[in-house]
């Protein structure tokens, strides 16, 4: 009698590695992905909150009678109640989102994160104003995308806040 395998039971060893090892590599994509996900999930959301809270501040700090602010598709221009500090705050599609100050000659970059995407800047801004000229309610809309764009990792999230000055 020899010792020994036989080729059937090393090719059926082998076959059964095989299965266990893409059942694995299978399972371990899976996990990947889902914390690929969940991670820039997480980016948006804590990202498109902390802008949506800067935006309400600017607002809400600002002088709301007619002349002291312009509002347009992708800007608006406000000037501060407390130091008549005049502030343009603009989107950029595919960019940034930023407020630039004319007294202190600054702009503050509302989105520092590279690998957040942009978008939805033409209805950045929407202002409601009452028959005198005066300002009642700014509206905000923009989109914020984290990830590898067309895979399942890539997140997408719409951003929106009513803001509603009280005279």
């Amino acid at each position: 009698m020899k010792k020994g395998f036989t080729l059937i039971e090393i090719l059926i060893v082998v076959g059964v590695v095989m299965v266990i090892m893409v059942s694995i590599s299978g399972i371990m994509s899976g996990v990947f992905t889902s914390q690929n996900k969940n991670k820039s999930s997480d980016a948006v959301t804590q990202n498109g909150s902390w802008i949506l809270n800067e935006l309400k501040k600017n607002v809400l700090n600002a002088d709301s009678n007619g002349q002291n602010f312009v509002c347009n598709g992708n800007s608006i221009l406000i000037t501060s109640i407390k130091d008549k500090e005049t502030t343009l705050i603009s989107c950029v599609e595919n960019n940034n989102i930023a407020s630039f100050s004319a007294k202190r000659n600054s702009t503050i970059n509302l989105i520092n994160n590279n690998e957040l995407r942009l978008t939805g800047c033409g209805n950045f801004v929407n202002c409601t104003t009452l028959p005198n000229g005066q300002l009642s309610k700014v509206t905000f809309n923009f989109s914020l995308g984290a990830g590898v764009a067309g895979l399942t990792s890539e997140t997408n999230k719409n951003f929106s806040i009513d803001v509603t000055l009280r005279n």
